[in-house]
This record gives structure tokens, sequence and C-alpha cells, in this order.
């Protein structure tokens, strides 16, 4: 087929058309790029491929990766018949790839003849390249003589085309195509903008109001489109009023998806991949830059409403009696706000804040209610209102009374007071700390952060958290600390009331020398050692009780040991108080004294019942706060296996033992020599009833009480408190017993002493008076008649003597009336051996009165007695003048004194029958 852009008269048509770039002489329709349609050229055919490159549309350098697709591929040798192979050609994509093809298009800038035999060529043989060369000389002269065919043969167009163009333009520009006449086209522009001005007269209006209706049209699809967005925020704020918060979590959810979805397609290409297909955007051309912007307002309007409903759930997750399904329910729907703080953190630490504060809460409000009970009361310290407390104690350790009537008392009210704050304080502590124990090992264990890789996870641990075990280390060491100061902050209120951080009580100096414990401010006044023991037995109970239950939950090892050094430290400090009051009360003990005899042990007062139940109790509350052992329950379960005591605690207790019984001794000595004082004036008509025969008010009645309270404490109470002090302590209390009796021995011995020194004063006078005084001469008086008045009347004082001491102490009458047996033999003896000589009379007489009273006082004769008695026999017998004896008138004179004192005696038997003993009076 011959090609056309060879024929000479097709020749000018074929250039026109390459230099143009166009398909035809007459195109209908404008096209700016015409693609290729593929074409396949010989190998041989060299000059008809020249031919068609010239019939091809030449591509810009701006279609980019697309040329290589355009270019012509056949091979310029003729050897082959494309430069590339077909697969590479079609496949290659890379742009680098492209520029490398492109080097080897013979037609591209950038050919390189090297590199395209490298490629294309590597492979062809020498005379091949020799024979394509050949083909490529012969095709590039056709080429030229075609070239000049065309310039000859058009030559002559070419100069008629050109006078023609030249004519035409001069003579436009001699007419029109001038500056002045501004090149044709003044009055073109002046008539188009008066059809311009009159246009916009009559279309302007309508133009404006199609495009005010697109505006609505547009407008009113986007609301259509996107209603359940623009009504988001007032959803939100319905579902808010109503507490419907799931609701409004989900639409938030909603609205935030196809928000985040608008901005998506103004940002990038759409990647749908959504569930639901309600909420599909498609193409979203309608939506203008105007729309965007009320998008971006109406969802500020939302994230504005969504702070507040922050607030409100964060509210909500601060309550205290919220249930912790409630709560973890919360803290998901703050996790679905995008909460830029860790909720369950933000719970925890709410949680931690409310105990620590209701902690100080109850403390201020138990503490201002003591205040306000101090105030009303406020009295001085005083022994009597001590004792008499002390007293009460007591009636109430006996009837088990203690919390019977105790509004009546200002000091068990205190005390019931303060008891309420150590219960108010630790049934808090049992209330919370576990829940929040459990809140933190749930927080811990992550039961409350399953969404928490949205937030900030690194900015507390800088950046990397230590885990172990799955168990993140620093929430345990968060938790483990929040938990430690709960258990601080309670055992620092208990500590701080009851001033447990201060070890050793601190003295102060009397002014009168001695030393007295100065007690703490929360021990009322004047309380007894038997209200401090019980009620501060009751608050270790309470405290106790708290610690084991605490255990029960595990914490961990550093908080728990705060609890365990408080129950310590108040075991410490509750024991010193009561050893403190023990000792202080066995001072001014002797004032409970009302010298009535015990109905049960009528040879001793009832001083010494209440004396024991107060030092068994007081032994006993030490011991039971020392060994943990404060309630009924906590006995029965120790009942099998005694419990140990800390030898500190021995010692002390022991200390306080021993030194309040020494204390009361040395007060029964005192109580002996002074004067009765009651206690209280408004009962001592009624106890003046009840001591009968009794004068308090009676040295010697007071003494003799004494010396039988101090037998019955030798004999009972002290062996009986030592040996249970002993079996509870588990220690040896041998040498202190041993020391206590010795103590009992003296005191007795220096109280009867002194009752029998009075006593024999008075027959020391009787005696000396009749015996030296009286003017009897013992050498010439006469023989006897009768025994001299002096020793009826020493004897009468005997009598005396044994009714008064009978009267309250029966068991000390033959013990007083022997030693006074004794001081009277002694008292005989000495003023016999005074008298310097006996004649028969004389010494008749004194023999008479000697075995008299001998005889009167038979049952009461010691071995001393009987001794003074033989003497004062032998100093009458060696004063006797012996040259008045006949030996037949002194036997009958003896006889007839024997005669003479057995009258004095059946004449005095009623008189003296006091001393006869219990089977003779029974006989007689």
């Amino acid at each position: 087929m011959i090609n056309r852009a060879e024929i000479p008269e097709y020749a000018e048509d074929a250039a026109l058309l390459r230099f143009y770039q166009l398909d035809s002489l007459e195109p209908e329709v404008w096209v700016d790029q015409v693609p290729l349609e593929d074409a396949t050229v010989p190998a041989d055919a060299t000059l008809r491929h020249f031919s068609q490159r010239f019939d091809e549309p030449i591509k810009d350098s701006s279609s980019g990766s697309n040329d290589l697709q355009f270019a012509d591929d056949t091979d310029p040798l003729g050897i082959r018949g494309s430069i590339f192979d077909d697969a590479v050609h079609h496949n290659v994509t890379n742009i680098s790839q492209l520029k490398e093809r492109s080097a080897l298009v013979i037609t591209n800038k950038s050919f390189q003849p090297r590199y395209f035999l490298q490629q294309v060529h590597k492979d062809t043989s020498y005379n091949e390249l020799i024979s394509g060369e050949e083909r490529l000389r012969l095709s590039v002269d056709q080429r030229a003589e075609a070239l000049k065919h065309l310039v000859h043969t058009n030559f002559d167009r070419f100069v008629s085309a050109k006078v023609t163009v030249d004519h035409v333009y001069e003579e436009m520009k001699s007419k029109q195509l001038n500056p002045e006449e501004e090149y044709g086209t003044g009055f073109l522009e002046k008539s188009l903008n008066e059809a311009n001005s009159r246009a916009d007269q009559i279309y302007g209006p309508i133009v404006e109001r199609r495009q005010k209706v697109e505006k609505v049209r547009s407008t009113l699809t986007v609301l259509q489109r996107y209603k359940f967005f623009f009504n988001l925020p007032s959803n939100l704020l319905e579902s808010i009023k109503q507490h419907k918060y799931e609701g409004a979590i989900r639409d938030y959810k909603k609205g935030k998806f196809l928000y985040h979805d608008l901005q998506k397609n103004h940002n990038a290409d759409i990647v749908d991949n959504m569930d639901n297909q309600e909420f599909r955007l498609g193409d979203d051309t309608n939506i203008t830059e105007l729309h965007r912007k009320v998008f971006e307002k109406v969802w500020t309007e939302v994230n504005k409403i969504v702070v507040e409903l922050r607030g409100v759930l964060l509210k909500m997750l601060a309550d205290p009696w919220r249930s912790m399904e409630e709560q973890e329910k919360t803290i998901n729907f703050l996790f679905d706000l995008d909460t830029t703080e860790d909720p369950a953190w933000f719970y925890l630490d709410s949680q931690y804040q409310w105990i620590i504060g209701l902690l100080k809460e109850t403390y201020e409000t138990n503490v201002k209610k003591l205040n306000v009970h101090r105030a009303a009361n406020e009295i001085e310290e005083s022994d009597t209102q001590r004792s008499l407390a002390l007293k009460k104690g007591i009636e109430q350790v006996r009837n088990k009374s203690f919390d019977v009537n105790t509004d009546r008392d200002p000091d068990n009210r205190y005390w019931r007071i303060t008891s309420d704050l150590v219960k108010a304080l630790s049934a808090l502590l049992l209330r919370c700390l576990p829940d929040f124990w459990r809140l933190s090992k749930a927080f811990i264990e992550g039961k409350f952060a399953h969404k928490a890789t949205t937030l900030k996870t690194s900015e507390n641990d800088g950046g990397g958290r230590r885990r172990r075990q799955g168990v993140d280390l620093g929430k345990v060491e968060q938790c483990q600390s929040m938990t430690r100061n709960i258990v601080d902050m309670y055992a620092k209120l208990i500590s701080d009331h009851f001033d447990l951080n201060v070890r050793d009580m601190p003295v102060q100096q009397n002014p009168d020398g001695t030393e007295s414990v100065i007690m703490p401010t929360f021990i009322p006044i004047n309380a007894s050692s038997i209200h401090v023991s019980e009620y501060l037995t009751r608050i270790i109970g309470d405290l106790c009780h708290c610690v084991n239950d605490i255990s029960a939950i595990n914490l961990a090892g550093e908080a728990f040991s705060g609890l365990t050094d408080l129950i310590e430290k108040a075991r410490w400090k509750f024991v010193d108080i009561i050893c403190k009051c023990w000792e202080r009360d066995a001072k001014t003990f002797y004032l409970l004294e009302e010298w009535i005899l015990d109905p049960e042990i009528p040879q001793c007062t009832g001083l010494l019942k209440r004396y024991y139940d107060y030092h068994k109790f007081c032994a006993r509350s030490t011991f039971r706060i020392s060994t943990h052992v404060v309630t009924m329950d906590d006995m029965a379960s120790q009942k099998h296996e005694r419990p140990e005591v800390k030898p500190e605690y021995v010692e002390k207790i022991r200390g306080s033992f021993l030194e309040s019984t020494y204390t009361f001794l040395d007060g029964l000595v005192r109580l002996a020599f002074s004067d009765y004082t009651p206690l209280n004036e408004k009962e001592e008509v009624q106890l003046a009833k009840k001591r009968d025969k009794i004068d308090v008010h009676s040295m010697d009645m007071r003494i003799l009480l004494t010396v039988g309270n101090l037998a019955h404490m030798r004999s009972t109470v002290i062996p009986k408190l030592v040996g249970l002090f002993k079996l509870a302590y588990k220690c040896n209390m041998d040498e202190d017993l041993k020391t206590l009796i010795e103590v009992v021995d003296q005191l007795d011995k220096i109280l009867f002493n002194d009752y029998i020194k009075r006593k024999s004063g008075l027959m020391r006078d009787i005696i000396r008076q009749g015996i030296l005084l009286s003017g009897v001469d013992w050498y010439s008086i006469p023989k006897p008649t009768e025994v001299h008045s002096y020793v009826y009347e020493a004897l009468m004082t005997l009598v005396m003597v044994h009714s008064q001491v009978s009267s309250v102490t029966k068991q000390l009458v033959h013990r007083a009336v022997s030693a006074l047996l004794e001081n009277m033999a002694n008292d005989c003896l000495e003023s016999f051996r005074q008298v310097e000589r006996f004649g028969m009379g004389g010494m008749l007489q004194a023999t008479l009165e000697i075995e008299f009273m001998h005889q009167t006082l038979q049952q009461y004769v010691t071995s001393a007695a009987s001794d003074t008695l033989q003497l004062i026999y032998q100093s009458i017998e060696q004063s006797y003048d012996a040259q008045q004896q006949n030996a037949g008138e002194l036997q009958s004179e003896l006889n007839h004194v024997k005669d003479l004192l057995v009258f004095s005696r059946k004449s005095t038997v009623v008189q003296f029958l006091c001393f006869k003993q219990n089977k003779d009076r029974s006989r007689k």
C-alpha cells in the first residue's frame, strides 16, 4: 500500500496535520489528546516506519509516565520487530523503569546509542549490525530526498501564501489593527460591556435567586442526610436530663463516628469499612466548606455537653455509697466518652480521699463531744471523789453492772463517749478498708482498664511500666501506699488521742516533796482504777477485733504492720496507765474503810473484800490487755492453753502489784491511828446503824479492827492474791510473799504493841498504886482477910479489855489478855522487888493476890507469864523475914490463905466469868 504522505498533493496537508497534531483538516470536536493505536511495523520496512512516524500525534513532555506507551518501539536498524519485550513493555509501572526504557527510543531526547546497542542488540551478530546500519543509512537518505521533493514541489505555493499573508496583514494594520483603534477590539469591547451590563440587569436577580435556591436545596439535602448529627446536642441533653446515660453514650459514639468519617472524606479518600449501612456516606461532593464549618460548630457543642456529662459521671464516681458494679459501669461510660484521665484511678483516689476525710470527720465529731462533756462537768482533782468512784466501781465489779445507769455518772458517760470514738473509727475502717482493698486489687489486675490503652499510660512511669507476671508494679505501689496511708491515719488518730507515742508518762513534783504521775488528758480527772481498767480493756478489745478482722483481708505487710504497731503501743500504754492508777488508788484505798464487820468473815471489816476485788480486777485487767485476752470469746478460745505474758509486762505489773499492796498496808496503819472521817456524809447515818457497838472514833477499836484485818490479810488475802498472780503470770513470787508476810507481821506488831502498851500502862498504874503507893506496910501488915482492891481493879481492866476485844475481834482475845497478863506480871515483879521486907502477913497477902491473879487468868498464862510469876514468888520469898516464921503457924496460915483464895474466886466468879474457858462455862 502506498503511503499518502509520499504523494505530492497530499504532502502539504500531511505537513499541516503533523505540525498541528490534527487528525483532520475539518475537525468537529476539540480533542486535547488522541490515543495511540497499536501498530505493527515490519522489521524490513524502514522507509514506511519513518512515514508513519510523521502521521502519529506528537506527545508533549507533560504526558508523564505514559510516554513509553505512546512512543515508537520499532527497531531503527530493522533487525527486530520491537526494541522492547511485550511482557516488559506492558508491565512496566515504575517511573525509574520508564525513564530507563525511554533512553532506548530513538525519537526521545534522552536516547543513548551505546546504551541502545548494549540493551537491545547485545545478542545481535556483527553481520546483522552491518546490515542494520545499511538499512538505517538508506532510510535516512530516502527521508532527505522526500523532504527535498516536498520543498521543490510546493515552493510556489509557499511564496504565494507568504505574499497573501503579508498583504492581508498590511491592509488590516492600516485600517483597524493599530493602537489608536485598540487593534480593532475597542468597539467590540464596548458592545460586550453594554451587553454584559444589560444581561446583569435582566438576569442578575434570577441568577442570584437561583444560587440561593441551590444553596437552600444543598443545605436541606445535607440537613436531611445528617439529621442525626445535627440533633445530637439536643438528644444528649435530653438523655442526660432523664439520666439515660447509656443512650447518651451510644448517641455520642454514633456522632463521633460520623464526624470522624467527614474528616476522613475531607482529608483523604474514603475508606468505607462501616458495618451500619444507615450511616454510609457515599459521595460527599455536596458538602461545602461552609457545611464543614457548621459540622465543626455542632461537634464543638457536642464536646461541651460531653464535658458536662463527664463531670456528672465523675461526681457519680466520687459517690462512696454506690456499689462497685454501678461504679464499674460508670467507669466504662467515661472510657467511651474519651476521658483524658483514668476514671478507675479517679474512683480509687476519690474513695481514698473519702475514707481519709471520713476518718478525720468521725474523730473530730467524737472529740468535740468529749470536749463539750468535759467543759460541762469540769471539776477539780479530789481523793474523796476518786475514792467514791472507786467504791462504786468495786460494787459494779461484784454486780457486773458496768453498763447500768451509765448516763447518771459523768465519768462513765465520758468513758462511753471515748469508747464510742474507738468503735466508730474501727467500724469505719472495717467497713471501708476491705472494700477499698478489693477495689485496689481489681485496679491492679486491670479490671477497670480494658480501654486504658487509649489513654496516656506512660506519663507517670517515664514512658514504660514495670511489670511482673502480668501485674503493674506501679499500680501495686500506688494502691499499697494509699492502703498504708489509710491504716496510718487510723493509727495516728488513735495514737494521738490516747497519747500512745509517749511511752513513759511524765512525773511532777508535789509541794510535800512526793512525786506523782501526770495522767494523759483522755483519763478523767477523778477516774478510778476500776473504771480505767474496765474501759481500757474494752477499748483494746475493740482495737484487737478490728485488727484481727483487717488481717483476714491479707493486706500488704507494710500496711498491716502499722496496725500491729498500734496494738503493741496501745497495750503497753494501757497497762502502764492501769498500773499507775492501781498504785494511785492504793494510796487512798483506806478511805473506803467504813468500820463495818464483814458478815461472812466477822473477824475483819468489809474493806478487805473490797481490796481483794479491786486488786484482783486490776491484775486481771492488765493480764487480759498484755495477752490480748480481752473478751470472753478470747478467754474461751484459750481456755486450755494459758497465754504467755512478755517479761517486760510481767515486771511492770508485778511491781505495781507489790507496790499497791505495800501502800495499802501502810494505809491500814494510817487508818488505825487517824480519826475516822466519813467518805460520804449522806451515808453515815445508815453506816452507824450497821456498826452497832463499834466506836469508830476510838483508837483502840480501830487498832483492834486493823490488827484483825492484818491477820486475815496474812492468812488468806495475800497468799490467795499472790497465788493467782503467780499462776497467771507464771513467775516466782515466793520471796515476795515472804517479804509481804514479814511486813504484815511488823505492822501487826506495831499496832498490837501500841494497844497493849496503852492498856498495860493503865494496869501498871493500878498495880504500882496498890503495891507501892497505897501505904501498905508489907512487913507489919496483919494476916490476909481478903484480896486487895488493886487486884480487882487490874483484873476488871482486863475484863474491859476482854469485852472490847471480843466485841470486834474475838480471835484476838487470848492474844491480848495473854500479852496484858505478861505485862501485868512484870509490873507486879518490878513492884514487889521494890518492897524491902515482907512480914508474915505481907508475904501471905502478896502470895494470895498473885495466886488469885494466876488462877483467875489460868487459860491465858503463857510460858513467859508463868516464868514471871515464879520469879514473883521467889522475889517475895527472898524478901520474907524468916525470923517471923513459925512452921506450924505458917502451915495453918497457908491453909487459911487457900481457903480465902477459894472464897475470893467463888465470890468473883461472875465478874471474871469471861476468863473461863468455854467448856468450864458450859459445865457450870
